[in-house]
């Protein structure tokens, strides 16, 4: 008799163990999906901010570019040129200073180059005197923006 209202009870209790077993297994499977796809949908938000920064990093360059051959081309250098120059180099620190914050250091690198190039043409002009001016302008900035874009590349692979 206890044989017989033994077994059953038996059958229930390892019925139970099991489909709890596979409850908890698919449980944790779930969570572990669910962490894998935050850990995606973070890493892609955050690589939209970096893309975001340094786009308006170039944004930036690209103006001061225009600052410097209004200067040297265009032969510029009033006060207004002045102020917008100082307006222009500083928003570019402060932009490659978020890149700093925000991007792999060999990044980050790239675009202090760039800055210090950007900046040194911006100040002191092209090495080159001679005509058309804002091709050497182009000429001094050129291998550091090559550099930068071709490292940024590389980083958002």
């Amino acid at each position: 008799m206890t044989g017989t209202t033994l077994a059953p009870l038996i059958g229930v209790v390892l019925g139970g163990l099991v489909s709890w077993l596979a409850q908890y297994s698919l449980g944790r499977a779930s969570e572990r999906a669910e962490a894998r796809r935050s850990i995606r949908e973070c890493a892609e938000a955050r690589r939209g901010e970096r893309l975001t920064h340094l786009v308006e990093f170039l944004s930036t360059v690209q103006e001061a570019e225009r600052v410097a051959v209004d200067h040297y081309q265009h032969h510029l250098g009033d006060e207004q040129w002045q102020a917008r120059a100082r307006q222009t180099v500083d928003r570019m620190w402060v932009a490659q200073k978020t890149i700093h914050m925000l991007c792999a250091p060999e990044v980050n690198e790239a675009a202090r180059h760039l800055a210090f190039a950007v900046q040194n043409v911006i100040r002191e002009g092209p090495d080159d005197p001679g005509q058309p001016q804002d091709e050497k302008v182009w000429a001094c900035i050129s291998p550091s923006r090559r550099k930068f874009l071709d490292v940024v590349r590389d980083h958002l692979r």
